[in-house]
């Protein structure tokens, strides 16, 4: 049974790189515009919908979607595994961030394992997590935010860097520093994506990255119909992503209040409760309501008495 199910993930990946290898300009870019809307628009939307009665957060997790991206960007497939083996059939290794409806700060997190985890490793004659990852061919990294300042409803923002893991010596050498540093059983080396910034630079306490060079697209989705999301690619997708000619660059950690945080506003954390009678038609009607509970900063009671008078 676990031979068959091996020759099927073989003869997938075959079927799947023939087929996404072969892909025009034209149909990546189209691919890219229905994934962005249907996975990010429509799946935002929704989500808010229930957020606005529950109170949970709206935020579309991008895992997935990042590996479905870079397949369709750099024309290889994955290995149909959820949580294990190589995001990539080639060994590549794609990490998502996304910041559209909360208040943390995301990071892309690379598992480096610790010492100890080294130890046992070598003892089975075995890669370390480490070694592992400065031998992968590309690193793909995707972010998912809004502009900072932009107008009401900002658009979500999409943006996608590549890197040549093989050739890219700065990377490689604040990967080596952090592995190096290691203590005790320290193995997350986190890089934080420039969420609210037009910029490109990932941030480190043991250094900087500007990705500037290496970024590859930058989309911007529309929500001002949302029944009609819509694409704008602020910076288009190359005719040719491969080989990637571009390098990172490292630059200096200026301190832990450079960069400060830019958060999503507070309406768009947790939505207010005006709406519910629209969202949930014929099972909620807040006009009804004698226990009303307004959660935006924007609205308040009277607000919502008003316009039900």
């Amino acid at each position: 049974m676990q031979n068959a199910v091996n020759q099927a993930i073989i003869q997938g990946i075959r079927v799947r790189r023939e087929i996404l290898s072969s892909l025009s300009y034209e149909q990546r870019v189209v691919l890219l515009e229905d994934l962005f809307v249907d996975l990010f628009g429509h799946q935002h939307v929704m989500l808010q919908r229930w957020a606005a009665l529950t109170g949970q957060s709206a935020q579309v997790d991008t895992g997935y979607i990042a590996q479905f991206v870079a397949s369709i960007v750099l024309g290889e497939p994955g290995q149909g595994f959820r949580g294990k083996g190589d995001d990539l059939a080639d060994g590549s290794e794609v990490k998502s961030a996304a910041n559209i409806s909360g208040v943390d700060r995301p990071r892309w997190n690379h598992n480096l394992g610790s010492l100890d985890d080294d130890e046992r490793r070598r003892g089975r004659n075995l890669q370390t997590a480490g070694d592992e990852y400065l031998g992968v061919p590309l690193m793909f990294y995707l972010l998912v935010d809004r502009p900072h300042g932009v107008a009401d409803p900002a658009p979500i923002r999409i943006r996608a860097w590549c890197i040549d893991a093989q050739q890219d010596r700065d990377w490689r050498s604040l990967f080596e520093t952090f592995l190096a540093s290691r203590s005790g059983r320290t193995y997350n080396f986190q890089l934080h994506p420039p969420v609210g910034y037009d910029d490109d630079v990932v941030v480190n306490t043991l250094g900087n990255l500007d990705f500037a060079d290496v970024l590859i697209f930058d989309a911007r989705l529309s929500l001002a119909d949302r029944n009609r999301p819509s694409v704008d690619w602020h910076l288009p997708l190359p005719q040719r992503v491969l080989p990637i000619a571009g390098r990172t660059r490292a630059r200096q950690y200026d301190g832990k209040g450079a960069r400060p945080t830019r958060l999503t506003g507070t309406a768009d954390v947790v939505l207010g409760t005006k709406d519910l009678g629209a969202l949930f038609p014929g099972v909620l009607d807040p006009c009804d309501s004698n226990d009303l509970v307004v959660i935006s900063e924007i609205e308040t009671d009277a607000d919502v008495r008003q316009e039900c008078s």
